[in-house]
């Protein structure tokens, strides 16, 4: 009976990882690069190395002007901008 127990127990682990390491099947597609930079002067670092392709490229600024980098805490918009952006640059951290 413990046997019993015990393969069962394997086989329901095995098919739990198997369906974890399936592909996922994103039907969404960009088009465009996301690019998230913090501050102005990355932002237009990014825009200057990418010249003519900076049209194919969503680049988004975190910090509008004259907001402090100091005390700046990013909203929950902020947050998902990141968490679904290609690249993300900033400065600092580590």
């Amino acid at each position: 009976m413990k046997k019993i127990i015990a393969l069962s127990l394997a086989l329901i682990m095995m098919i739990g990882l198997f369906a974890a390491c399936t592909k996922q099947n994103n039907s969404e597609k960009k088009d465009k690069l996301s690019i998230v930079t913090t501050i102005f002067p990355e932002y237009d670092w990014v825009k200057q190395i990418l010249g003519d392709k900076a049209d194919n490229a969503e680049i988004t600024m975190l910090l509008d002007n004259g907001v402090d980098l100091h005390s700046y805490q990013p909203t929950a918009d902020d947050i998902v901008k990141i968490s679904d952006c290609d690249m993300f640059i900033y400065v600092g951290g580590e």
